[in-house]
């Protein structure tokens, strides 16, 4: 049985998929990583395409395999937090998820949506507002460069959450992973 999804059309929130890091401990950019004949970057737009009216990709450049919506990252710095201020200057409200996080679930996802909430187990995942831009900028004035800013959050089973930021992770879940794309 296909799982059907619905298209959150009414929805006006962009989806940002960061995909902007060095991937310095991975050895190697996670996001132009290969499964099946596309990249992980490929893979997450096209389910957040499921989900989203809009969807962009947030880089520093663009280095992918197909033709996609670009937010340009000007920040020198390669901190993730300097990158949602800036998208949530540009869209007020937005989802967020970094492009190595890639068995979240589309259920998860709108438990995410439906709450106005991020994960607690990893809070670059979930909705930001412009009301959270003052905590955040205090979070970099202080040198805590977490996006925890008091906002909602929901547990999420962290075997969605595998964040690959390892060769050894991506090796240990290749075979999840490959069967949540196809």
């Amino acid at each position: 049985m296909v799982e059907k999804v619905e298209l959150l059309k009414e929805n006006k929130i962009p989806a940002i998929l960061l995909a902007g890091g060095k991937s310095s401990r991975f050895g190697k950019d996670k996001s132009r990583l290969k499964l099946t004949n596309k990249s992980l970057t490929y893979h997450q737009y096209k389910k957040l395409k499921k989900l989203f009216k809009k969807v962009y990709i947030s880089s520093k450049k663009d280095k992918f395999d197909f033709k996609a919506n670009i937010i340009y990252d000007k920040q020198k710095e390669y901190l993730p937090i300097f990158s949602l201020i800036n998208l949530i200057k540009k869209f007020h409200t937005i989802f967020i998820i970094p492009v190595d996080v890639p068995l979240l679930s589309k259920n998860s996802i709108k438990k995410l949506l439906k709450n106005k909430a991020i994960t607690s187990n990893s809070p670059f995942i979930g909705i930001y507002t412009y009301k959270d831009l003052k905590k955040l900028k205090t979070n970099i004035k202080n040198k805590n460069y977490s996006p925890r800013c008091g906002k909602k959050t929901l547990k999420i089973d962290d075997t969605e959450l595998i964040n690959l930021n390892y060769k050894k992770e991506y090796i240990e879940n290749i075979y999840k992973i490959k069967k949540d794309v196809v």
